[in-house]
């Protein structure tokens, strides 16, 4: 786009913003993910947990409390490695905030517990994260600015930082509390 090169100094967005090797590292991820698809025990867990909340009329509402805490820090993580935890928020997956800090306590993943509050703070204050999405993007648009911006993605790569011990944390989570079976 010749808008964003002029701004840019010509250079695509994620090399402009030093995202390039995430977006990098999340392409070689998504492969192995593919590659692991039909045998690795977390991914068919992990399909299992689609089909209850998307294919059931109960929908998360008939997770159980651990499953919803597997199942809400893998949201944010998800979120958060896509596009930072201002779409974390903006997204419907914003609405698990509360099971997501929940899981993250569950799983002893104090930093990213700790980005994740700072985030809500900067966003909604110390209101309560908002359940219904409409309410949140509301609520980030009006405060969205430059200067929240650059905080935020500070946060955003210091989470993504410690994507490994979390990732370790949430697998760990899940063979304890018999959601998965290594062995499987």
């Amino acid at each position: 786009m010749p808008d964003t090169a002029a701004r840019t100094g010509g250079l695509c967005m994620p090399c402009k913003l030093g995202t390039r090797a995430e977006i990098e590292a999340a392409k070689v991820a998504m492969k192995r993910l593919c590659e692991l698809e039909d045998t690795d025990p977390f991914r068919l867990y992990w399909l299992e947990l689609v089909n209850k909340v998307y294919k059931s009329d109960a929908g998360i509402a008939g997770l159980s409390n651990v499953e919803r805490q597997y199942w809400a820090v893998n949201c944010l993580s998800g979120e958060v490695h896509n596009g930072g935890f201002d779409q974390y928020f903006y997204n419907s997956s914003g609405s698990t905030y509360s099971d997501a800090v929940d899981g993250l306590k569950a799983m002893g993943a104090t930093t990213s517990l700790l980005l994740l509050e700072k985030a809500k703070k900067m966003i909604f204050g110390l209101a309560d994260v908002p359940g219904e999405t409409g309410i949140r993007r509301r609520i980030q648009v009006a405060v969205d600015s430059d200067a929240l911006q650059r905080r935020l993605d500070q946060l955003d790569k210091k989470f993504w930082g410690d994507a490994g011990n979390l990732a370790t944390r949430i697998e760990n989570f899940a063979i304890s509390h018999g959601l998965v079976r290594a062995d499987r």
